[in-house]
C-alpha cells in the first residue's frame, strides 16, 4: 500500500511538468536535487560523528582540558584539512546545482532567469571535474575537449533560446554531452559510499560514544528515580537503532545515488532519438521520487524499530523479525 501511495506521489511530480517539451528535464532535476541533499547528509553525518567520538574519548579521560586540546577536532570542521573528503562532499553539492540548474533552465520565465541558471549549471559542471581530479588524483578531465566544447558553447547560447521548442533543443545537448561526466562522478560518490571502512568506523565510532552514556547510566543507576532512568534509557535507546541503522543508510544512499545515474542515461538515450516525454524517462524519475521517500520512512523506521534496522534485497530497508 504505502508502495502505491509513493508511487501516485511521483505520478503527480512528474506529470505536473510533463505537459511540455523540456516538463520531464524538470522533473528529474527535481528528484535528483532533492537525492543529493539526502546523501549529503550521510556525510556530515559523517563528519559529526568523528567529532562526537574525540570528544567521547576526551570524556573517558579524567584530565583537564584545554583550548588547545580542541584543535584537533576544529580541524575536523575545516573540511579542506582531507582534501579526498571535502571533494566528496563538494562533488556531491555540485551534482546537486546540476540537477537544480535543469529545472531552473526548464522552468525560467524570463532571460534573466536563464541567465542565472546557466551560470549555476556552468558553475556545477566545472566543480564535478575539479573535484574529480582530487578524488582520482589525476589531472585528466571528466569530459573530452568536444563534449566540453559543445556544452560550453550551449550555455553561452541558451540565455537567448527563450522560446520553449529552442531550449529543450539546448537542454538535450547538455543531458547528452555531460551524461558521461555525471555517471563517472555518480560512481565516485557510490563507490566512496560504499567503502566498507566509512561504515564499520561510522559503526565503531556510535559505539564509542554509546559506551559512555551506558557508564554514566550505570554508575548512577540506582541514584536515580524511575521516570529519570526511563529518560535516560530513551535517550541512549535512540542512540543505539541509529548505530544500528548506520549499513541501512550507506545502503539507501547508494541506491538513491544510483536511481540518479540511471535516470539520466535513460534522459540521454530518450533525448537522442528526440523523445522529451516518455514512459521510460517517467519510470525512472519514479524511482528516485520512491527512494527520496524511503530516506523520510528510514527516520521513523529508526526510532520505532525494536530489533534492528537492515537492508532487504527484495523489501528494501525494514526492521528485522
Amino acid at each position: 500500500m504505502k508502495r502505491n501511495i509513493v508511487i501516485i506521489m511521483a505520478s503527480l511530480l512528474i506529470s505536473a511538468c510533463a505537459s511540455t517539451p523540456t516538463g520531464q528535464i524538470e522533473a528529474f532535476g527535481v528528484a535528483a536535487a532533492d537525492v543529493t541533499a539526502k546523501i549529503d547528509t550521510v556525510i556530515t553525518d559523517y563528519n559529526q560523528t568523528n567529532i562526537d567520538n574525540k570528544l567521547a574519548k576526551m570524556a573517558q579521560r579524567n584530565k583537564k582540558y584545554t583550548t588547545s586540546d580542541l584543535d584537533p577536532i576544529r580541524d575536523i570542521l575545516i573540511r579542506d584539512v582531507d582534501k579526498k573528503s571535502f571533494a566528496l562532499y563538494q562533488a556531491n553539492n555540485a551534482l546537486g546545482a546540476y540537477a537544480s540548474s535543469l529545472t531552473e533552465l526548464a522552468a525560467a520565465g524570463s532571460r534573466e532567469q536563464m541567465a542565472r541558471a546557466s551560470v549555476k549549471l556552468n558553475k556545477s559542471l566545472k566543480s564535478m571535474n575539479k573535484n574529480y581530479k582530487i578524488i582520482k588524483e589525476t589531472s585528466e578531465d571528466l569530459l573530452n575537449d568536444e563534449n566540453n566544447a559543445e556544452i560550453s558553447r550551449v550555455i553561452a547560447e541558451i540565455s537567448s533560446f527563450y522560446a520553449e521548442n529552442k531550449r529543450a533543443k539546448a537542454l538535450k545537448k547538455i543531458i547528452i554531452n555531460s551524461d558521461s561526466q555525471i555517471q563517472l562522478i555518480g560512481k565516485i560518490i557510490n563507490e566512496q559510499l560504499l567503502k566498507s571502512a566509512l561504515e564499520s568506523r561510522i559503526y565503531t565510532m556510535k559505539g564509542t560514544v554509546l559506551a559512555g552514556h551506558f557508564a554514566d547510566y550505570n554508575k548512577a543507576a540506582d541514584k536515580k528515580t524511575f521516570a529519570a532512568r526511563k529518560k535516560s534509557l530513551d535517550f541512549i535507546y535512540r542512540q543505539y537503532i541509529e548505530m544500528q541503522a548506520t549499513g541501512a543508510t550507506i545502503l539507501q544512499a547508494q541506491n538513491a545515488i544510483t536511481s540518479v545515474m540511471k535516470a539520466h542515461s535513460v534522459m540521454k538515450s530518450e533525448l537522442e532519438k528526440d523523445q522529451y516525454t516518455s514512459r521510460k524517462i517517467f519510470k525512472s524519475i519514479g524511482e528516485i521520487v520512491m527512494l527520496h521517500k524511503s530516506y523520510e520512512d528510514l527516520e521513523a523506521l529508526m526510532v520505532n524499530c525494536e530489533t534492528q534496522v537492515i537492508a532487504d534485497d527484495k523489501k528494501g530497508i525494514i526492521c528485522k523479525d
